[in-house]
Formats: structure tokens, sequence, C-alpha cells
């Protein structure tokens, strides 16, 4: 009787951890297991917030229907120059077309702090309705993040960081990207 109990308390904890496991999304999960790991951005800003940098052997709109299949995206972005955004629950998918190796896709899988604290706001535009970001991240986070980023600091994709600020291009912008393969 007690080797019973004992089996079925360890059956119960077994199965409560396997529950609790994975906090991985579908299309996360997706990505982890069908493409290629590139790189991993740890947030700088003393949170567990983090980026997972993949490569998919499909170009851009195939990469984008094959995750969307994996899991259908709450929000997905307009593409522009290459780039293209799926948002999810907790998670912003950042994809771009590697301009390395034609054809193929990086695949940013950066939670949803990792984004607010860390992207330049005008990398998401024309790709996302600024009121969307507004709602995720606060009402100000538009121009407190985009001060921040013009002192340097915002992250600009594929594991680095602007360090210094960037230079205005000559159309009134300093804009300098902030995703896979983006920036100088």
């Amino acid at each position: 009787m007690k080797k019973k109990k004992w089996l079925t308390g360890l059956l119960a904890a077994v199965l409560f951890l396997s529950a609790c496991g994975s906090s991985l999304s579908q299309a996360e999960d997706y990505v982890e297991n069908n493409y290629t790991f590139v790189n991993a951005v740890q947030s700088d800003s003393g949170s567990n917030s983090s980026a997972m940098l993949y490569r998919s052997d499909k170009d851009l709109a195939g990469t984008v229907a094959e995750l969307s299949e994996a899991q259908e995206p709450d929000q997905v972005g307009e593409e522009i120059e290459g780039r293209q955004v799926l948002v999810y629950d907790d998670d912003f998918v950042i994809l771009t077309e590697d301009p390395d190796n034609p054809g193929t896709t990086l695949v940013e899988v950066a939670d949803e702090e990792f984004v607010r604290t860390h992207y330049n706001p005008g990398f998401f535009s024309g790709m996302l309705l600024g009121s969307l970001l507004s709602n995720r991240f606060g009402s100000g986070w538009n121009q407190s993040q985009a001060t921040r980023c013009a002192r340097g600091g915002c992250y600009s994709g594929g594991g680095g960081y602007n360090s210094i600020p960037s230079a205005t291009t000559g159309r009134g912008s300093t804009f300098r990207g902030g995703g896979p393969g983006v920036g100088k």
C-alpha cells in the first residue's frame, strides 16, 4: 500500500512538472526545433529578458507562412524592406532577409520585455501601428525609448548593441534599426 501511494505521488509530481516545464509558445517551440540556432542575447538591464536568433532555410514569405501555421500570431506586421514582425501574446518574432545568405531568413524570438527595453521604436515604423506598441508598453514608451536610444545602447539586432549615438543620415533621421541584420 505504501509503495502504491509513493508511485501515485511520483506520477502526480511528474505530470505537474511536465505541465509546468515549458513556457515556450507553439511558435517559439517551432522555431527552436526547425531552424538553426545562431545567437542568444541576454538583457543588459538586469532582467531575465532575452532574444534568440535562428536561421530559416526558407525565404521571408515562406518563413512567415510556416510560423503563422505553427501558431496564429495576434498581429502580423507589414513587410518593409525585407523585414517583418509577428506579434504573439508574450513574444515578438522578428524576421529579416539574411543579407549574407540569400533565400534564407533570420528569425529572432524576443520576449516582450526585451523588445520594450532594448528596441528603438523607429524599428517598427511602417510594420506595426504605433497604437499596438503604446497599448503594450505604455503611452510614453515611444518618446522615452527614442530618447534613450538617441544616447546609444539600443539593441541593433543579431546580438549587438549600438554603444554610441548614431549620426544623422542626412534625411533628418537618427534611426539605425533594431532587428537581425539591420544597422551598420
